[in-house]
């Protein structure tokens, strides 16, 4: 499949990227809530350097990450409850 570039602004610096025409707009997305992210922290932390905020960056949105894989394990594991629950009162 052939990609095209794709121009991103992050914390006010362009990033020329490589995607599939299907995910274009969906890597957009992904910079454009990056770039968000750094700028609420930028606004918290304002005395502190790039590299500082782009460490907070990565762990505010790792955390996002973590505790959303978190529900939907508990998700599935309901799930799983759930039908189990109905196998049994179907035999």
């Amino acid at each position: 499949m052939e990609k095209n570039g794709v121009k991103v602004r992050i914390f006010n610096k362009d990033y020329n990227l490589k995607a599939k025409r299907e995910d274009e707009e969906y890597l957009r997305e992904v910079a454009k809530y990056v770039d968000d992210k750094i700028r609420k922290i930028t606004a918290l932390a304002p005395q502190r350097e790039v590299e500082q905020i782009g460490i907070l960056t990565c762990l505010n949105i790792a955390d996002e990450l973590y505790k959303l894989k978190e529900k939907n394990r508990k998700i599935k594991e309901r799930i799983e409850q759930l039908i189990e629950k109905i196998n049994r009162e179907i035999k």
